[in-house]
C-alpha cells in the first residue's frame, strides 16, 4: 500500500470516527435529526474539513507561512479550512434537510465550525510534528547527531529544518522550516558541516536539501528551484546535470 493510500485511509476512518463521536452526543443541536442523518451530515462536513486541510496546510506550514508561530499558522489555517465547510454546511442544511438558516446567524455558525476547525488543524499539526520527527529518527538512528552546522545558529531555529543555504559576500543565509538566518561562513565549509542532510549544490552561491524543495520551474528560460519557504534557488549549468541524475527534475 502506497502512502497516499494509508493516508486517504487513515482521513476516512478519522471522518468516519468523529462522525459517529458528534453524531452519537448530537453536537451543536443535531440531535434534533435522527442518528443515521447527524452520522452523514458530521462525517461529511468533518471530511469536507481533511480534504481542505491537505489543500491549506501544506501552503501555511511548509511554504510561504511556515516561517510563523505555531499558534497563528493554526488560526490561519483553521480560518480558511472553515470557509468550504460553512458553504457545504448549507448546502446540506438547505437541499438535504430543508432547512435555511438566515444570513444574519451566520457568524454563529461560521464561529462553531471555526471552534472544531481550530481543534481539528491543531491535531493535525501536532500527528505531522511527531510523524515527521519519528520518522527523521527512524532514518538517522537513535545515536545520530545533528548537523555540525546547527549549532551556528540561534536556539530558535536548531531543531528546525534547513532547506537551503544560500551565499550573501562573505555571509551565508540558512534557509529553515522556521526562519532565516545569517551566519560568517564560506558555503564549501557549510557543506562539509551539512552531512547527514540530504541535499546538492544547485549553483556557485546555493546548496539545496531535498526535503526544501517545494516545485521546479522556468523564469526566463532558466531553471529555477522553489523552496517549501517560498524562496527560489537558481540552477546552473554547472549543476544541471547532478540534480536531473537525483531525480529533482
Amino acid at each position: 500500500m502506497t502512502a497516499n493510500s494509508r493516508s486517504l485511509l487513515r482521513d476516512a476512518g478519522f471522518a468516519l470516527t468523529l462522525g459517529l463521536i458528534f453524531a452519537w452526543f448530537g453536537v451543536y443541536e443535531s440531535s434534533r435529526l435522527p442518528f443515521l442523518e447527524r452520522l452523514a451530515y458530521w462525517t461529511a462536513t468533518i471530511a469536507t474539513g481533511i480534504l481542505s486541510g491537505r489543500v491549506v496546510m501544506p501552503f501555511v506550514f511548509e511554504h510561504r507561512l511556515s516561517h510563523l508561530h505555531l499558534a497563528l499558522k493554526v488560526l490561519i489555517a483553521a480560518t480558511a479550512i472553515s470557509v468550504p465547510v460553512m458553504v457545504v454546511l448549507l448546502v446540506i442544511e438547505r437541499f438535504v434537510f430543508d432547512l435555511v438558516t438566515h444570513p444574519t446567524e451566520w457568524p454563529v455558525s461560521f464561529g462553531y465550525v471555526l471552534v472544531v476547525s481550530l481543534v481539528l488543524t491543531f491535531g493535525f499539526a501536532m500527528l505531522d510534528i511527531f510523524e515527521k520527527t519519528n520518522a527523521t529518527q527512524n532514518a538517522s538512528g537513535p545515536d545520530a547527531r545533528p548537523p555540525a552546522i546547527t549549532e551556528r545558529l540561534p536556539v530558535r531555529l536548531r531543531t528546525a529544518r534547513i532547506y537551503a543555504v544560500s551565499a550573501e559576500d562573505h555571509y551565508l543565509r540558512i534557509h529553515t522550516s522556521a526562519g532565516e538566518e545569517l551566519i560568517l561562513m564560506r558555503l564549501g565549509d557549510a557543506i562539509r558541516e551539512l552531512e547527514g542532510i540530504e541535499g546538492l549544490q544547485t549553483h556557485r552561491s546555493w546548496w539545496v536539501a531535498r526535503e526544501g524543495l517545494a516545485e521546479t520551474e522556468r523564469v526566463n528560460g532558466k531553471l529555477v528551484l522553489k523552496l517549501k519557504s517560498g524562496a527560489e534557488a537558481p540552477v546552473s549549468r554547472t549543476y544541471r546535470k547532478s540534480i536531473q541524475n537525483a531525480g529533482w527534475l
